[in-house]
C-alpha cells in the first residue's frame, strides 16, 4: 500500500464519524504527500539529470587546439570548449572557424 492509498483509508474511516476538523487534517495531510510526490519525482528527474551530465563530463578530452572530443567517439567530433565550459552544451564545431552557437573564433584562438 503507498501513502496515498493510506490516506484514502483513512478519509473513509473519518467521513463515518461526520468530523469536520478531522476531515480537513486529512486533506491537508494528503495535500502534504501529494507534494512530498511531486518534490520526490522532481529530485529523481534531477539526479539522473546530474548523473547523465557527470557521465558526459568524464568522456570529455581537451585539446590544446581549442576544440574537445568525446572519449570513445569513432568520428571524434570537435566541440566548441566555451560552449560546453559556460553552459555544459556540446555544439559541434564545423568547417567554419566560428562556432554558431558563441561565435567564438576558435581555430585562432590557440595562435
Amino acid at each position: 500500500m503507498n501513502i496515498l492509498d493510506g490516506v484514502k483509508n483513512i478519509s473513509k474511516i473519518v467521513r463515518q464519524y461526520n468530523d469536520l476538523e478531522l476531515n480537513q487534517q486529512i486533506i491537508d495531510l494528503t495535500q502534504q504527500a501529494l507534494d512530498l510526490i511531486n518534490e520526490n519525482v522532481r529530485l529523481t528527474q534531477e539526479n539522473e539529470e546530474l548523473k547523465k551530465a557527470n557521465d558526459l563530463e568524464s568522456r570529455i578530452i581537451r585539446h590544446k587546439d581549442f576544440y574537445i572530443t568525446l572519449r570513445d567517439d569513432e568520428q571524434e567530433i570537435h566541440y566548441c570548449t566555451t560552449c560546453w565550459g559556460k553552459d555544459h552544451k556540446l555544439i559541434q564545431l564545423f568547417d567554419t572557424d566560428r562556432c554558431v552557437e558563441c561565435e567564438r573564433k576558435w581555430r585562432e584562438a590557440n595562435r
